[in-house]
């Protein structure tokens, strides 16, 4: 019998090869870079939007290249407010430079937005795990608490 394309045997011993390892992937497995020298980083990142100005198409890039890829697949419109809003914190900051502390009517208006507007980025941030405290898990012990023992000062 000669193998064709009709022959279903032929065709599962082609795909066997290109079949994926069932299971989890271990994180060692997850560290191994392809052999092939055309490995590009930018893969499974998702592009800037062309109505960002070239200050908020920095930080966007900076954050898709920090984050394996796939990790903003589903979320770019939320990465995108995130990205302005940090934009507009900086503003912010810039402007509240220039005034002098005190009590003038547009420092406490600056001070205001700038909070409201810090605490919408400080919810992005967790929104997208960007801060450290959205990726721990708060079953599992921080350092200091894994073994620790009170000292025995009657043993001396």
């Amino acid at each position: 019998m000669t193998a064709t394309s009709d022959d279903p045997i032929a065709s599962w011993q082609e795909r066997v090869g290109t079949l994926r390892k069932r299971g989890r992937v271990s994180a060692a497995a997850l560290t191994v870079i392809p052999g092939n020298d055309e490995v590009d980083v930018r893969r499974g990142r998702p592009p800037a939007p062309e109505r960002l100005s070239a200050q908020e198409r920095t930080l966007w890039e900076k954050l898709a290249l920090s984050r394996r890829p796939g990790w903003f697949s589903g979320a770019e419109e939320l990465l995108e407010s995130y990205v302005t809003t940090i934009t507009q914190v900086q503003q912010i900051e810039v402007a509240l430079r220039k005034l002098k502390a005190g009590t003038s009517e547009r420092y406490q208006k600056l001070a205001r937005m700038h909070r409201q507007v810090t605490a919408l980025a400080t919810t992005l941030a967790v929104r997208l795990r960007l801060t450290p405290s959205s990726k721990l898990d708060k079953r599992t012990p921080t350092d200091g608490e894994v073994g620790r023992e009170e000292p025995d000062f009657r043993r001396v």
